[in-house]
Order: structure tokens, then C-alpha cells, then sequence
């Protein structure tokens, strides 16, 4: 059962993860002007597989994991790591990081969709306020520089990041569905280096 306790955790989690996550598409945007997406994300899951591998060796945290859950982790960092990293570097060729950040917020919007279906999640008023907002949000940033008019902006970044955006809510309810009884870090370990090690060979 979870608790007042734990929910505030999360939403605190949950807060800290959007802020670094909006904080890349910054920082992604202004790195492409000098490098390409796959050197870019080949640097990235580098240097997040080291420092995590070192962060678990001072947590002495286990890094054995029963052969079962290999291919669990090998779909979900597909998906979750090198996939998603792709298209969200390939969008922010063409489209500004602040579009992207906010194109991204439709992912939530998949994520309760695909939660109610999969997972058998309820939809709450707070859930469908958010979702409304989101897409007010996106619809704006789409149109805008339109002349005024409501007809979308055509732009093949837009496009991507609306891939993205449902790539990444479809990896979210796998994660939870598929319940890999590891620690998240160890998890995030094994993605991070699965995603370094696809995006290498390009």
C-alpha cells in the first residue's frame, strides 16, 4: 500500500527528474551546434554508465542479475535509452529546445492512456486537468510563428519529438509492467551502458 509518504517522495522525485530533464534539452541543443547525435549520445551514455558504475561500486550495491531479466533489460534500454535519445537529438536539429520541452509534456498524456489500458490505472481530475493543459500548451507552441493563423508549423522535428514523446510513454509502462527486481540505479546502469554500447557502432 502506498503511502502520503511515499507519494510526496515520488512527486518530489518526479519534480527533480523534469527539471534535469528540461534542463538537456538545453544543453543538447547548444552541444549539436558543435557535434552529431550519435557522437553526442555515444559521450552522454559513456559518461553516465562510468559514473553510475562508480556510484553503485561506493554503494557496494549487487550488479549480478538473474539471466531471466536480460532481455527485459536489453527491450527496455532499446527503447527507453538508445531510440528515444535518437529522436529527441535528430528533433532538436531542426526544432528549438524550448518547443521540444514543451512537446515533450505530451508524454504524460500517453503514459495515463496506455496505463489505464495496460495497467488498469484510474483516470483522476487532477490527471485530466494536466492532460488538458499539455495539450493547450503544445498546441500553442506548434502554431506559433504560423501567421496567425491555426494550421501547424511543418516541421519533421515536431514530428519526432512526437514520436518521442509516445516511445517514451510506452518504455514507462513496460518498466513498471515488467517489475525487474533490481534497484532503479542498477537498472538505469545496465540501460545507460545497453544505450552506449548500440549507439557506438554509428
Amino acid at each position: 500500500m502506498i503511502t502520503s509518504g511515499n507519494k510526496y517522495a515520488a512527486s518530489l522525485y518526479a519534480t527533480m527528474s523534469i527539471t534535469f530533464w528540461g534542463v538537456s534539452f538545453v544543453s543538447t541543443k547548444a552541444v549539436l551546434d558543435k557535434l552529431d547525435p550519435f557522437t553526442l549520445l555515444v559521450i552522454r551514455f559513456g559518461i553516465g554508465a562510468v559514473f553510475l558504475f562508480i556510484l553503485l561500486l561506493i554503494l557496494t550495491e549487487k550488479l549480478t542479475i538473474n539471466m531471466t531479466y536480460i532481455p527485459h533489460l536489453i527491450v527496455l534500454g532499446i527503447l527507453g535509452v538508445f531510440i528515444h535519445q535518437v529522436i529527441q537529438a535528430s528533433a532538436l536539429l531542426t526544432i528549438d529546445a524550448s518547443s521540444a520541452g514543451w512537446m515533450i509534456s505530451l508524454s504524460p498524456i500517453f503514459t495515463v492512456i496506455l496505463s489505464m489500458i495496460f495497467l488498469h490505472e484510474k483516470m483522476t481530475l487532477f490527471k485530466a486537468i494536466g492532460m488538458i493543459l499539455a495539450l493547450f500548451g503544445v498546441f500553442l507552441v506548434t502554431t506559433a510563428g504560423s501567421e496567425q493563423t491555426f494550421e501547424p508549423v511543418l516541421n519533421i522535428g515536431y514530428l519526432l519529438m512526437l514520436l518521442s514523446t509516445l516511445n517514451w510513454a510506452i518504455y514507462s509502462v513496460l518498466l513498471k509492467k515488467l517489475s525487474i527486481p533490481l534497484s532503479p540505479l542498477v537498472i538505469t546502469f545496465y540501460m545507460s551502458t545497453i544505450g552506449f554500447i548500440l549507439t557506438f557502432p554509428f
